[in-house]
Order: structure tokens, then sequence, then C-alpha cells
């Protein structure tokens, strides 16, 4: 039993998944889940064969759900866990990404949605402590992909609560990144202009409390109702079945990503429109760490479709952060370096027409232009001037010279 786990949807057994005596996962879909439930990911398509360990392709999608870096290695440190993924699921899989809980065999989900509602000397404590205050015994037991210290939270009528044992949450809190005290704010900012500038993006607040600030997202995987309702998504690393989230040669490229839309989205023409966006926004943002973990595909009663854009931060803001692309722009990896040519190239990459990737090139340059003071203004009026984002607009203010130069050559 150490060595298996079962896998949810509310009250309904998914699957078994299980490692082997080198901590490789495999996994088996429930007879019972074949008959009438949905497969967990076009990589896991719905079959009576068990995934085993040696093809990686099940280990790689659980993966997937866990965080990353320091933020896996603290959250190992607290729960005295080992730092394997299938022991970090056991201990924190109870409340993932998407619509799946991960519990040991010996327990069964807990459908009583129970929240214990935070003080404001308790969130300020929190917020400042970057989630460490907590104990072991409250601590949320959730698991959310990426770098930064997060927690999920349930917020009613302006209070917080933390939600017990799998009780599904509506937000993220995220904290400060350690010796990057302004991420926060540079996300708060960088979501807004591309919300400005016509893409889809979370919902998001930023605040401040002492020295600390965070960001408060709305989770787009969550129903609100009397009764709180998951919605499945994935990443496109576990789409695609990839273990890599930067691009490497060849692969995963944008391309690919454009391609899986086309294949599977209910509306293809909206959601790749939107890709593309994207692909053009963070290069005038100055985000280079848009990787393919950035991008989801939500599975709701409307069919598959490109889950809102989130994690969009100006990085080459912050200093020592390599500033190569995620992933290139034709063959161009250097942000400082793309030309029409490389538009021209990534346009034949994902099968469209150059004059229709320049014309969006275009119109993401006039939006930003026209946007980023009146997105700025905005925060400042509600936040007070707030001199950190000169660097955010110096990177942008470049960008827009050098993509406007280039285009125009």
């Amino acid at each position: 039993m150490d060595d298996e786990l079962n896998v949810w949807f509310e009250d309904q057994l998914i699957g078994y998944l299980w490692r082997n005596a080198s901590h490789i996962m495999a996994f088996r879909y429930a007879e019972e889940w074949l008959a009438s439930g949905f497969p967990l990911s076009i990589s896991l398509p719905l079959q009576q064969d068990a995934f085993s360990a040696h093809t990686f392709i099940a280990h790689r999608f659980f993966a997937h759900l866990l965080p990353e870096g320091q933020a896996r290695e603290r959250l190992c440190h607290r729960f005295r866990c080992p730092n394997t993924d299938f022991d970090l699921l056991k201990t924190i899989g109870g409340e993932c990404a998407g619509a799946i809980s991960i519990l040991p065999v010996t327990e069964e989900p807990d459908l009583n949605q129970r929240y214990e509602k935070l003080s404001a000397e308790a969130l300020a404590r929190l917020i400042s402590t970057r989630g460490a205050s907590l104990t072991n015994d409250d601590k949320p037991r959730l698991s959310l992909a990426g770098a930064q210290d997060k927690i999920t939270v349930y917020l009613k009528d302006k209070d917080v609560y933390l939600p017990l044992k799998q009780s599904p949450s509506t937000h993220i809190l995220k904290f400060e990144v350690s010796d990057f005290k302004n991420v926060p704010l540079y996300e708060a900012y960088t979501t807004e202009l591309a919300k400005a500038a016509g893409l889809n993006v979370i919902d998001m607040v930023w605040g401040c409390l002492g020295e600390a600030s965070y960001t408060l997202s709305t989770r787009y995987d969550r129903l609100l109702g009397d009764h709180i309702s998951r919605i499945h998504q994935e990443d496109f690393c576990q789409a695609l079945g990839l273990q890599e989230k930067y691009q490497r040669n060849e692969t995963p490229s944008f391309a690919q990503c454009y391609r899986l839309l086309i294949q599977h989205s209910n509306n293809p023409t909206i959601d790749c429109e939107q890709l593309l966006r994207w692909q053009i926004f963070n290069l005038i943002a100055g985000n280079s760490d848009a990787h393919i973990k950035n991008i989801s595909l939500l599975y709701s009663g409307t069919g598959t479709r490109l889950a809102p854009f989130y994690d969009l931060v100006c990085t080459r803001a912050i200093k020592h952060l390599d500033s190569t692309l995620a992933l290139s722009i034709g063959q161009q990896k250097n942000p400082d370096n793309v030309l029409i040519t490389d538009w021209h190239e990534l346009a034949k990459q994902c099968q469209i027409r150059p004059k229709r990737m320049l014309s969006l090139v275009e119109d993401m340059l006039h939006k930003v232009t026209e946007q980023k003071a009146e997105v700025k203004g905005s925060l400042e009026v509600r936040y007070g001037e707030l001199p950190a984002l000169q660097r955010v607009d110096q990177v942008i203010n470049k960008q827009l010279k050098r993509l406007s130069m280039s285009i125009l050559n």
C-alpha cells in the first residue's frame, strides 16, 4: 500500500497509480471509469491496458501536477516527505490543478466542503512568512505546479478561508519570491496589460501587507455555486506527453502547441489566434519564461478550450534571469534579435499566411502602445506610486521600438 495511490474525481474512482522500485509511476484506469468517464489527458487516452512505468507516460502526467525547484524542496521539508514525485503526490495530492484528487488507498474522498476562516492577523502572518506560518495540521494538502510559493484559499464576502482536507479552493494566493521582491507586482501589471491588449487572462489582484506583497488569482478550474465544482484541465506538457517545458532544439515548439489546438479545441479559430497573440505579447512584455506549462486546456461543458493565460511576468525586468525565449520565434531564441524573417518562419511552421502573422504583430504593437500608460495609471490610482514598474516600462518600451523597427524593415 505504501507504493499505491488512488486517483479520484469527486467520489468516483478514476484509476490506480503505483510506482516500481525505481520510483517510476504507472497508471491504470478503473473498469467503472472506462465505462463512463473522460480521459485524464490527451496523452492518457481511455484504455484497458496499464500505462506501464517503462513508457514514462503516466509518470510525466502526474509529475507535472507538482511544484518545482525551491518551492518543492520547502514543501518536502515542511511535511518531512521524501523528495520523490510519488511521495509528494501522496502527501499533497488531495487538491490538484483540474478535477482530480490523489489519495492513499486507505482513504476515500471527503466530499464535505469545510473551511477555516483566517483572521486579519493570521492572513498577514501567512503572507509575511510566505506560507511558513501554517502548522502541519492546517497546511492545505494541495499540489500546484510552478516555482513560486503559493497556497489555495476559499474567498467569500472578502474573507479568506483555508480549505480543510480535500475541500476545493476558489483562489490561488501567491507569495513573493525569495530575492525577487517585485515579482507579484510585475505579474499583476503584465497580466492587466495582457488583458487590455486583448488576451484572455486569469482574474488577478495585487496586494501588499506591510513589506510583503502577493497576488490573489481566481481559479478558472472551479465552478462556483452552493457547492464548488472542479473542472478538469491539463497543461500542454501533460497534453503533449512531454517532460521538458522549455524548447530544446525542436521540441517542445510553439508550432506543436498550435497544432494541438487545431486538433482538440472546440473553437480552434479563436483559440489559435489567442495563442499567437500570447506569443507576440510575451516578446513585447519581456516575458522570456513563457513555457508550455504556462498554457493549458480546459475541459468543461462547452468542450475543450484554451484556458485563460496565467503566470505572465516581465522576467527581463528581473536581474540575473535568463532572457532566452522559452519558445523560439521561428528559429530565434534571442528576444533582441527577432526579425521579420523569424515571424515568416513561425507562420510557415504554423501553416498560416505570413501576412496574417504580421498583421497580428502590428495589432499587438498598437494595443500595447495604446494601453500601457492607462494600465499603469489604473494600478497607481488603486495603490499609489509604484516606482518598481519603471524597470518593466523600460523593457517594454525597448521591445516595442525593436519590434516596430524589425517589422518596418
